[in-house]
């Protein structure tokens, strides 16, 4: 079972990094699908919102988002091009940053009887077999898979300058 401080440790690093992905959202791009087949912002922001959330309430903290946005954002739902359909884009991204900001700081603290739980995120279960595995990966890989995402999602949408280079 791990302890969670390293991966928050990381997970913040990722997050530091990834939330110029964020800065710059507008309620505009909530329902923007560059190109086709791609996530929209709004479900990206959103999506890892959920799942940060979701790491937090494995590891027995209370919840931060609201129950709605589960049926939105959780792991098997699809993007709208519906703008109406999101919640504002600052309130995705305040959301996100709060979310975050707890899992990292509170998630280590999580006894060992919390962590060594099965992971109940069962399409996991097999890579992830405990709540404390899965909640590493939430804080860590999942956290910058979607980062990356969004960060092509700004290339394709055009919000990037491509000649200007991003320091790491």
């Amino acid at each position: 079972m791990p302890d969670l401080s390293p991966f928050a440790t990381q997970g913040r690093f990722i997050f530091g990094q990834g939330k110029r992905w964020l800065a710059d959202l507008t309620d505009d791009h909530l329902a923007l699908e560059p190109i086709a087949g791609t996530k929209t912002a709004g479900w990206l922001v959103g999506h890892l919102s959920v799942t940060g959330d979701f790491g937090r309430r494995i590891c027995g903290l209370q919840s931060i988002c609201p129950k709605e946005w589960r049926a939105l954002f959780n792991p098997g739902t699809f993007p709208s091009l519906d703008r109406a359909v999101y919640p504002p884009m600052e309130e995705l991204r305040a959301t996100a940053t709060a979310v975050y900001k707890d899992f990292f700081a509170a998630g280590p603290e999580a006894s060992a009887e919390v962590l060594a739980m099965p992971n109940p995120y069962t399409p996991a279960l097999g890579a992830f077999p405990t709540s404390g595995d899965f909640a590493a990966y939430l804080m860590t890989g999942h956290l910058g898979h979607h980062f990356g995402q969004l960060g092509s999602w700004h290339a394709a949408a055009g919000l990037r300058n491509l000649a200007q280079r991003l320091a790491d």
